[in-house]
This record gives structure tokens, sequence and C-alpha cells, in this order.
């Protein structure tokens, strides 16, 4: 539930990002495929997604963040859905709170956002 403040802990950029992503079941009996989507916006503590369907809040996400066209090797965290809203029949805005993250791939995720923060402020 929002209370009207602001809650942001990190700057967000508007940026579409390839992330590939898996629901974390608990039986996973069979082993779910992971989905593509594109992410509307990043930040440090999580990102804004466009999902088809619907995922319960609360919800624990394997996540792969492809941070460009040359970059091969993704960004592998962990992220919980803390809200959902429906844009469209087919389109859900789904927000992901990162809540696990190899600290090399933290270092690689920062030096990302950085940059493309800098590129904003400067270009």
């Amino acid at each position: 539930m929002t209370t009207g403040e602001e809650r942001r802990k990190f700057a967000r950029l508007d940026l579409a990002l390839n992330i590939s992503y898996r629901v974390i079941e608990r039986d996973p009996t069979p082993p779910v495929d992971p989905r593509e989507t594109i992410s509307s916006d990043i930040s440090m503590g999580g990102v804004r997604l466009m999902m088809p369907s619907r995922i319960e809040n609360g919800t624990m996400l394997e996540l792969e963040i492809y941070l460009g066209e040359d970059d091969s090797v993704p960004i592998k965290a962990e992220g919980e859905v803390v809200w959902q809203s429906r844009i469209s029949k087919t389109s859900f805005e789904t927000g992901v709170m990162i809540k696990d993250m190899a600290s090399d791939n933290k270092s690689r995720f920062m030096r990302f956002v950085f940059d493309q923060m800098s590129k904003m402020v400067s270009g």
C-alpha cells in the first residue's frame, strides 16, 4: 500500500533492457521455462517490467538482466514482485525489488547504472 510518500532510495532510469525471468517455485515440478520481457525503468533497487500476466505480490523471480547488445553475459539476480497494475488486456506493469545479487554482478550493474546516468546528465 502506498501512502503517497516517496519511498524510492535510488534514482530511476527509463531504460528498455531485455530481461529473462523465471518464477522461483517452492516445488518446481516441472521447472518453468524462463520468459523474456522488457524493462521500462531500472534502479539499483529494482526494475519495472512489462509482463503478459498477473503475478502475485511476494512472488520470487530469478532474473537475468542484459545490459546491452554487446553484453552477452547477463546480470543475475533474485527479485520479489512488490506491485503490479494492468495497463492493457495483455500487459501488466510489474515492480520487482532486487533482493539478492552476487557482489560481482552488483558491481557491474552499479557501473552500468552510473554510466547511463552520467550520459543523461552530460548528453
